[in-house]
Parts: C-alpha cells; structure tokens; sequence
C-alpha cells in the first residue's frame, strides 16, 4: 500500500496538537473546579484513585505497542488470517490480566482503612464503595483499550483524536455537572468510568467499520502467539517505559536520602519537561505505524527518510520551544506556583536540557527502530541508562540534594546519545555523524543561540518581567525563530517545501475542526 506520509504526517500531527490543547485547557479548568467544589479529603482520595488505578497501563506489557505494529504489517499486506489469531490472543490477554485488576480491587477496599487514614467511619464506607466502583469499572474497560491502538496502526489518528475529544468534552461537563450540583465523588466516579467504557465502545465501532475482515473470538485464542508477542512486546514495554522508570526511580532516591517535601518539587519541575516532551514529540504518534509498514514492504530508503525528516521537525519543535522555557522557568514556576529556591530552578533547567537532549537527538531513532526489529537492542540500553541514573542519582544527591538527582538524570542521557543513538541513526541512514548534525542539530542551535540572546538583552533591557510580558516574550520567541530559520537555512527549494506543508497543515486543520 502507497503511502502519502507527508499528508499522514501533517494531518495527524496537526490533530494531536488541536487534542493536546484543548486536554490541557480542559484539564486546567477541570482541576479548578474540583477541587474547589468537593472537600480536601474527598479531593485527595479522588486523586489516589487515578493514581492507584494509573499504574494499570503496567499490566499492558507492550501489547499496545504490539497491536500498533501488527496492524500496520497487516494492513500493508493484507493479510488478517494470522491478523485475527494475533488480536484475540491479545485481547483475552487482556480479560486475563483485568482479572488482577478485580481481585486488586477487593483485597484493597476490604483494607483501606489499614493502609489510608480517613475521618470517620462514615466515611469510610462511603469511599470503599467508590474504590470498588472505580476498580470494577477499570476492570470492564481495560481489555478494550487497545482498539485506539489499532486505530492508530491504521494511521486514522485523526479519527482517534475525534471520539477522544467528544468524551473529553463529555466528562469535562459531566464531572461539572458532578460537582456543581451534587459534589458526589460517586457521581463524579460512575461518569468517568462510564465516558472511559463509551469511548473504547466508539473506537472499537470505528474498527470493525475500518476493518470488515476483523474477528475477536476466544476460538482464536492460541498460547503459542502468547509467545511469538511478547517476543517483542516485552521488549517494547521496557523501552517505552524506561523514562517512567527513570523519573520514578528519581523520586524515589529523594524519598530515601532527603525529604517528601523536595519529592514535590521534583515532581512539578519533572511535569514541566514531561510536557515541552509532549508538545515537540506529536508527530511520533504516527511514525511507528509509518515505520513498521514501510519496514514490512522492504523500503528502506523511505524509512530513511523518515528517520530523518521526523528528527529535523522533532528538532526544530524541540529548539523553537526549549528557548523561552528554558530563559523564563524561573519566572514561570513563581508565577504559576509561588517557587523561588535556587535548587529547584536548577533542577528545572537540568531537567529540561535532559529532556531536550531525549528528544532532539534520541527519541526519533528510538520510534523508528522499534518498529525495525531492534527492540532487544534498544531494550539493553534502556536498562543501562536506568542503571546509570540509579547510581549516579544515589550518589550525587548525597552532596548536591535534587540538583545531583537531576545531573544523574542528564549524564547517561548525554552518553547514550552520543555513543550510541546518533551513530545508530547515522549507520541506518546511511549518512556520516556530521551531515546528520548538520540536517537535525546544528542549525536549530544556531537559531536557538541567536534567539535567547535576543531575548535575554530585551528582558534585562525592560527589566521586570510581568505575567503579561512572560507572554509576550514566548510568542515573540517563536515568531524570532520561525524567520530567522525560514531566512537563513531554507533554500528556495525547501522554502517552496514550508509553504506547501503550512498551506496543507491550515486546510486539514480546517477539516478536523469541521468534522468534529
């Protein structure tokens, strides 16, 4: 099958960004309103469940990622014989692995008051309901999460990102509603859970629409593929959540050899760089199922395209937003929350060049070669550098408190990408170290030196910096060096290039908001 992966790339990208921020906007009135409208307590157990019942997405163990690949193999050869085998293996996987979920659930609501301090008794009949609710509710959905990842393999993000943002819209209204005139955290239980079900519900409908052939039958379950799966998942799984590790494991050193209270600070700064990672990264939603395809059909030579055309856009995203946020965190975190130390700006500005580091120069290899039969390779990096941070973060917080936990976040970072991921990516593409630099680093640097001098003389030229101002400035950091870029080191050619992906990027941007 032909792919356009200009147009797949631009029109789910441009879709990811529109969900992105209309989640983040939701979710900053969504907490507001929380918690002003229930009790603290009330608003703390309601955080504890998102929290216990998160860490659900460990059970997928790769299968998502496995999904995603077989699916877009399936599709480029069409062939959904073995496709079916594949799915309902994975799917009553699934049931199988929410049986954990269900007997979790019981043990721990039977408990609670062993593990959790609560006010009354009352009380705490009342929330074991909600816990049980909450539990048996992820139960039911939790087998069915994976047709997103099979709408994803299809490459029909954008369709995806559609029923999520109608839900999204649905529970923002329906937990206002919850709250504004009941302030029941069972109201506000039962409607997330049930949004969550009619979500996967939508997807799945849009599925068997996309894909006739598809049959999910325990008939078709076969312990065999079991095997044959997790021979990628499991390897999947640890290089996708190596980062999580990473972070958690952070915490966890400040919580043994320092203080909870600095586990906080950790947390937000942490936040901060998870999010300039989700607004340079939206066009990774795409290049996996892109790359696997184009790995089933034997083109390299696209998929060495690929490789480099998502690490120059990742690049230049990246670049263009790590200026203002790395020149302002500090007047950010005190705006946004009243933070001052010294140690946690630094920390912040750790963080964020670490995260920068990630994703300029190693995140886009990673998705490409994952879905390149690479994943055991990647897999004993992944556990390196987790190793490499444990004992660094252990040793240098002893002297450096969260400032030596973050140096022993950026450390192995560092190494890694130079050792092996840039020289990895360079082999793949078939291109030497400094072209590849040239292409993807060099003129983003560049771009980005010139910037943040810019903006650094306006800012201690005008001196204070107001909430108004910090606005200001990143807008104008943005417009800076989207014409510096577009003058210096676009040739005619590839300004011609800008101008049809802009036009393109207006017009599906165009479409997606008159579909939803």
């Amino acid at each position: 099958m032909k792919i356009n992966i200009n147009e797949v790339l631009i029109k789910s990208s441009v879709s990811n960004y529109i969900f992105l921020v209309l989640k983040i906007l939701l979710s900053l009135f969504l907490i507001r309103i929380i918690f002003l409208g229930i009790s603290n307590e009330e608003y703390g157990f309601w955080a504890l469940l998102w929290s216990i019942f998160g860490y659900s997405v460990l059970l997928d163990f790769g299968f998502g990622t496995a999904v995603q690949k077989a699916t877009s193999e399936a599709l480029e050869k069409n062939e959904w014989e073995n496709y079916n085998k594949l799915i309902s293996t994975i799917f009553f996987s699934y049931v199988l692995l929410s049986l954990g979920i269900f007997f979790f659930t019981l043990i721990m609501a039977f408990n609670l008051e062993k593990i959790f301090v609560f006010t009354s008794s009352e009380s705490l009949e009342y929330y074991k309901m909600i816990f049980m609710i909450f539990g048996f509710g992820t139960t039911l959905i939790f087998p069915f999460g994976f047709f997103k990842e099979i709408l994803r393999g299809l490459r029909e993000i954008p369709l995806r990102n559609n029923i999520d943002m109608v839900f999204l819209i649905l529970n923002f209204m329906i937990i206002y509603i919850s709250v504004t005139f009941y302030s029941s955290l069972l109201v506000m239980a039962i409607g997330a859970i049930l949004v969550q079900l009619f979500t996967n519900i939508f997807m799945a409908i849009y599925v068997y629409k996309k894909i006739p052939s598809l049959i999910i039958s325990i008939k078709l379950f076969q312990k065999n593929k079991v095997k044959e799966v997790m021979s990628f998942s499991f390897f999947a799984y640890i290089v996708m959540f190596s980062n999580l590790i990473i972070f958690k494991t952070d915490q966890i050193v400040i919580s043994v050899f320092s203080s909870f209270a600095l586990v906080g600070f950790y947390q937000i700064v942490s936040r901060i760089s998870e999010l300039f990672r989700q607004f340079s990264t939206q066009i990774h939603d795409i290049i996996g199922p892109i790359s696997a395809a184009l790995f089933t059909s034997s083109n390299k030579d696209e998929l060495s395209k690929v490789l480099l055309q998502s690490n120059q856009i990742v690049a230049f995203i990246s670049t263009m937003l790590m200026v203002p946020s790395f020149l302002f965190i500090e007047e950010l975190l005190y705006f946004w929350l009243n933070i001052n130390d010294r140690d946690v700006i630094l920390t912040a500005k750790i963080l964020l060049v670490s995260m920068y580091i990630l994703v300029a120069l190693r995140s886009s290899s990673v998705q490409v070669l994952l879905m390149c039969n690479k994943h055991k390779q990647l897999t004993v990096v992944a556990i390196i550098e987790a190793v490499m941070n444990l004992f660094l973060s252990i040793y240098l917080i002893q002297y450096y408190s969260i400032v030596g936990v973050a140096i022993g976040t950026l450390i192995p970072n560092v190494i890694l990408a130079i050792v092996y991921n840039i020289p990895l990516a360079c082999k793949f593409s078939g291109i030497s170290v400094f072209l590849y630099l040239k292409k993807a680093v060099f003129k983003n640097i560049f771009t980005g030196f010139i910037v943040y001098a810019v903006l650094f003389y306006l800012s201690q030229f005008f001196g204070e910096i107001s909430f108004i101002s910090l606005i200001a400035y990143g807008f104008l950091s943005l417009v800076l060096y989207i014409t510096f870029y577009y003058l210096c080191f676009l040739n005619k050619s590839d300004k011609q290039k800008a101008k049809c992906f802009i036009k393109e990027s207006i017009l599906s941007k165009k479409k997606t908001i008159k579909y939803n």
